[in-house]
This record gives C-alpha cells, sequence and structure tokens, in this order.
C-alpha cells in the first residue's frame, strides 16, 4: 500500500532497528513502534549516518530514528 503526503508518496519498509521483528533490546522497537515496518518516503533511501542499520555505537541512530531509512 502506497499513502500520499503533501505530494509525497510514503510506503511502509522494513524497520531495521528490529529487523522487523517490532521488538529490540527487551521490549517493544522505539524506532517502528512494535509495528515491524516504517512509512519511508519514497524512493526510499537508506540512512547516510547509519549506513541503513538503525544503530550507532552510542545506540540507536537519532538521524532516522532508528528506522534505517532517510527521513529526507
Amino acid at each position: 500500500m502506497v499513502y500520499t503526503y503533501v505530494d509525497t508518496e510514503y510506503a511502509p519498509e522494513r524497520c531495521s532497528f528490529c529487523n522487523g521483528t517490532g521488538h529490540a533490546e527487551g521490549g517493544v522497537c522505539e524506532a517502528c513502534g512494535g509495528q515491524g515496518d516504517v512509512l519511508v518516503a519514497q524512493p526510499a533511501r537508506i540512512c547516510y549516518l547509519c549506513g541503513g542499520s538503525g544503530s550507532m555505537e552510542i545506540g540507536i541512530c537519532r538521524a532516522c530514528g532508528g528506522s534505517g531509512w532517510s527521513l529526507l
């Protein structure tokens, strides 16, 4: 399913922080809220800061919110 908001199309993509499970670090994944996927502007772009992993040495990647996808 594709959604359109203000001339931008969004589609669900697998959350990188929890690998689509909805659970991470012993609880609900904070990146996707337990859904396992996140809405991403299309065409989808991998986060430039974490390389799409959703995490960094200091914890969750704040550039993409842990989703692994670029917000811009």
